[in-house]
Order: structure tokens, then sequence, then C-alpha cells
């Protein structure tokens, strides 16, 4: 029974490697081809120059192009990598690579600069444009109750630069580089409030006012609770543990406890707990 299962499983598996050889190109993109491209991803563009060296796995072509719209100068590079299944390599197939993403940004952020810097010195926040996604680190609580505004703000004024459609649409939403505000998703316009605040809230108010907030990590419910409880709160869960967010704090003592949100992990009674970890697992916080 093992060994026809593992000759099945042997045949699926060169049926599949088959299908993805037989997809791959074997060697890199013409002149022409790459310029195609670079129009149908960027827009229209005129030829520059281009590189070309080596042969087989080896072989690159690299097309050097200038957008006609912005005049950005970017490349495209065909080149080959190497299929790699279960650690072994099969072949090679063609990749296409290009600079334009990144320098795209770097002229879109350049184009809004002076109307970024006017609108984090009035909502009091630093803007890092990392890859794929903005964040905004906001100066002090009180300046981060005004982060949807000040984020719908940001994401306006870039679009209005944004004549390719090709800008981040991701925003993360910070305090002081720590606490976790929430996203905003412009191709949606859907802003999503995190529950930190409310967490830090409480955990002043009920436990220890001097406690310093760390840092939330996703975690399973059973990490805190017995499969009675669990059984109890979650009586719709029979497979797998319902999945949630700790928030870790420091205490005046220098001591490390969590804080839970039952509602966030989709308990049918909520309310929020503390625990700390010990060598012999979670104790809740009597308080």
């Amino acid at each position: 029974m093992r060994t026809r299962f593992a000759v099945k499983r042997t045949a699926i598996y060169l049926l599949m490697l088959a299908a993805v050889l037989a997809l791959c190109s074997c060697k890199v993109s013409g002149k022409s081809d790459l310029i195609r491209y670079a129009k149908s991803n960027y827009g229209d563009c005129e030829y520059i120059s281009q590189d070309h060296s080596g042969s087989g796995k080896d072989e690159v072509r690299t097309v050097y192009l200038k957008d006609k719209e912005t005049g950005i100068e970017y490349s495209v590079t065909s080149s080959m990598s190497s299929i790699v299944i279960d650690g072994s390599v099969f072949g090679h197939q063609e990749y296409k690579s290009s600079d334009f993403d990144t320098k795209y940004q770097a002229y879109l952020l350049d184009k809004a600069d002076s109307g970024l810097r006017d609108l984090a010195e009035e909502y009091g926040f630093s803007f890092d444009p990392e890859t794929g996604i903005y964040k905004l680190s906001f100066d002090s609580r009180e300046s981060g109750e005004n982060a949807k505004k000040a984020v719908k703000e940001v994401d306006k004024l870039l679009a209005k630069y944004d004549t390719k459609n090709l800008r981040p649409m991701n925003y993360l939403l910070y305090v002081e580089d720590n606490v976790y505000i929430g996203t905003y998703d412009a191709s949606t316009g859907e802003y999503t409030k995190s529950n930190e605040f409310d967490i830090i809230d409480y955990v002043h108010e009920n436990y220890d006012p001097d406690a310093v907030f760390l840092d939330s990590l996703g975690a399973y419910i059973n990490e805190f609770l017995s499969y009675e409880e669990i059984d109890e709160l979650f009586p719709s869960e029979r497979d797998g543990a319902p999945m949630g967010t700790a928030y870790y704090f420091r205490d005046k003592d220098g001591e490390i406890f969590i804080a839970i949100d039952l509602d966030e992990f989709g308990a049918n009674a909520g309310g929020i707990r503390l625990f700390r970890d010990y060598s012999s697992g979670m104790e809740e916080i009597e308080y």
C-alpha cells in the first residue's frame, strides 16, 4: 500500500515537473520583446541602448529606456533563473525585472515633497516610504487621533501626481513608531483601527499605570486558556485554535506580562485578561 502511494506521488511529481518545464522559456527575451514589456507595464517609452552578455543559463539582456511622460530613465532586464524543486535544480527559465517601480516612487515622492512636509507639520507625523507600502508615525497620542484624516490627505496628494496609478496603496499607521494605530487601503478607502490604544488604557487604568507597552504579536488562544475553557468560550471552534493578538508590556518592576482581548479571538464572552509567561506555561494574573 505504501509502495503504491509512493509510485503515485512520484508520477504526479513528474507530471508537474514536465508541465513546469514545458512552460519555461529557455532563452532571454530580445530587444523588441523587452520594449513591448516596458510599454505594457509602464507606458510609452523611448529606446536608449542595450547590453547583452553571456549565453545559455548565464545569458543576460538589458534595455535602457526613457519614459516619455515623466522623463524617468530606467532599465528592463531579461535573465535566466534556476527552477528549484525540493532543493534540486531542474533547468532554467527566463525572468524579467526592472527598476522602474523604484525610480517612479522616488519621482512621485519628489513631486509631492513640499506638500508632504506641510501635511507632516500640520498633523504631526513622520513619513516613511518603505518598499511597497507607506508608513506614517505620529508624534503623540493626540496627533494620532487624526490619523484617519491625515492618511487620506496624504494619499490624495500622492494620487495627484500618480498618473500611472502605480503608487503603493497600503498605509501602516503608528504613534511614535511603537503603538500600532491601524491601516488604510487607498484602493478601497477602507480604514481599519487597531485595538492597541484600548488595551493600553485598560492596563493603565486597571492594573499598572506605569506599565510600558512593548509590542503586539499574533497568538493562538490555546497558549493562554485551558481546553475546557476554550470549548466553553468558543463552542463553534472544533478544529484548530482561534487566533488573535497578544499585547506585551513591562510592569513597574521590569517584569514582562501579556494582555489579550477575548473579543479579538472571537469568544462568545469577551473581556481583557492579563498573563505572565512562566516555564510551566501561561499563568493568569489576578488583580
